[in-house]
């Protein structure tokens, strides 16, 4: 098995299981009730002959921007990470971070050698899944949360993937009143927001109302 397969198994899959994530290949997945999903990623990146190296990454999916994206099929896949709104790097710390020293992107790169650093990859990477990045996707899979904390765009990492006018309306389109929502889509339409998803907005109030009625 590859070694960065094999730190996945022993290190991050026990942590993730435990929270409830699913895993299939390099990847696992946390349903809330509501049928918004967290996706974390593990990616590897071919940089470095002498160690393996990786990016982790959070993927938040709310189910209403899942089913605009896939609206014209008659049955969704499970979401994925291809459906986020929002994305934030899991960060290395210094001792197991590819570029410690960097600014960009690639300081958040994870690195071992094998195998005399990888259990202290893997035990690092489980310590911050547990404390940090889990507790993390687990509270922005509240709707109104993922909103508010991406209004600064980035915000501590957490980059906002979709204009604010789109992430309010996605992630309010089932809760907000909606003379105020209709409101905000007429306004958007106005300023050229893009007119299937208008359609697609309108139509879930309409189905909404409907329900409520």
């Amino acid at each position: 098995m590859n070694p960065l397969d094999t730190l996945i198994r022993e290190y991050v899959v026990p942590v993730m299981k435990a929270a409830g994530f699913a895993k299939k290949g390099r990847s696992f997945r946390l349903t809330a009730p509501h049928g918004d999903t967290a996706v974390v990623l593990v990616d590897a990146d071919a940089v470095d002959p002498e160690k393996y190296v990786f990016d982790v990454s959070a993927w938040m999916v709310p189910l209403p921007y899942w089913e605009f994206l896939h609206r014209e099929f008659t049955k969704t896949s499970v979401p994925n990470a291809s459906g986020a709104l929002a994305t934030f790097p899991v960060v290395p710390p210094r001792g197991v971070a590819h570029q410690p020293d960097d600014d960009g992107h690639f300081r958040n790169r994870w690195a071992f050698a094998e195998p005399d650093t990888r259990d202290v990859c893997g035990r690092e990477l489980a310590r911050v899944l547990t404390e940090d990045a889990i507790p993390r996707m687990v509270r922005l899979l509240d709707r109104r949360t993922l909103l508010e904390e991406t209004r600064t765009n980035p915000n501590d990492g957490l980059v906002r993937l979709k204009d604010e006018v789109i992430s309010r309306i996605v992630l309010r389109v089932d809760d907000d009143p909606v003379g105020d929502l209709t409101a905000l889509i007429d306004k958007a339409e106005a300023d050229g927001l893009f007119p299937p998803f208008a359609t697609w907005a309108r139509e879930r109030l309409a189905r909404r109302t409907a329900k409520e009625s």
